[in-house]
């Protein structure tokens, strides 16, 4: 094949196969990435330590919803309903400092679905120490022990 017949079989051409040229764009709203709506890439990393309170005791199968609405009598911004290994817990954001402090003392022990809340400092997760972890006794290992 030559010429026309070889770029018709081929998809070349600009003949209904996609060609025609390509034109950037700029990206829409939010990146190249999803927009999750109104609250896009917000979460409960982009606010500080102190404006965040730790939420225990969450019943299973309340929604980040449902906790909002009890937080936002004291003037949550953010919350958050963990799944996986945080299955329980969650967190609730706030706009100052004195916000945080005044909910813990007024909603710690409140009812939510039944179950009461247990809500305290956000404290960062002691990060997992690197290097070599201090390994059993060799007597408790099954070895054998050098003479002494």
């Amino acid at each position: 094949l030559h010429g026309s017949a070889l770029e018709g079989t081929m998809g070349w051409g600009g003949k209904g196969k996609g060609g025609g040229v390509w034109v950037w764009q700029p990206p829409q709203k939010g990146g190249w990435g999803k927009d999750w709506g109104k609250g896009a890439g917000k979460g409960h990393r982009s606010f500080p330590i102190e404006k965040k309170v730790w939420i225990g005791g969450i019943p299973e199968g309340v929604t980040y919803k449902e906790l909002h609405e009890h937080m936002k009598t004291a003037g949550a911004k953010w919350t958050e309903v963990f799944e996986g290994n945080g299955k329980g817990t969650g967190v609730a954001c706030f706009a100052t400092v004195e916000e945080a402090a005044a909910a813990i003392s007024a909603l710690n022990g409140s009812v939510l679905a039944g179950s009461a809340l247990h809500i305290d400092v956000w404290e960062r997760k002691p990060k997992a120490t690197l290097g070599i972890q201090q390994s059993a006794p060799l007597a408790t290992m099954g070895m054998p022990q050098p003479a002494a």
